[in-house]
């Protein structure tokens, strides 16, 4: 699939207080596994909110959206998403493809 085509899922979390080093290794974790078992995903970012405590995002970028059906489909997947959660007091997750890309010209 072209680069520009590629699907990304993403992950919006709010998590409790205290337990943010519970949660990145929660994080971790699920991150480990998808790359070893799918080889489909190609990059998977955290991001900590610099303006707002405890707000992370994952974004994870695949090459196809059949793979992230038989991700989410994935029991192992629940697994981790309930150990996610179990730290967080919002997720929300979401299915994205880039609508536009902007870059500098040098």
């Amino acid at each position: 699939m072209r680069d520009e085509q590629a699907p990304y899922t993403s992950g919006s979390f709010i998590v409790r207080q205290g337990q943010e080093k519970d949660f990145i290794d929660a994080i971790e974790a699920v991150a480990e596994w998808t790359i070893e078992n799918y080889s489909s995903v190609s990059e998977i970012t955290l991001f900590r909110d610099q303006t707002r405590i405890g707000r992370f995002f994952t974004l994870f970028r695949w090459d196809d959206e059949e793979s992230i059906d038989a991700w989410r489909a994935d029991p192992e997947f629940g697994v981790y998403m309930t150990q996610i959660r179990e730290h967080c007091e919002k997720v929300d997750v979401s299915s994205l493809e880039r609508e536009r890309r902007f870059t500098r010209i040098n």
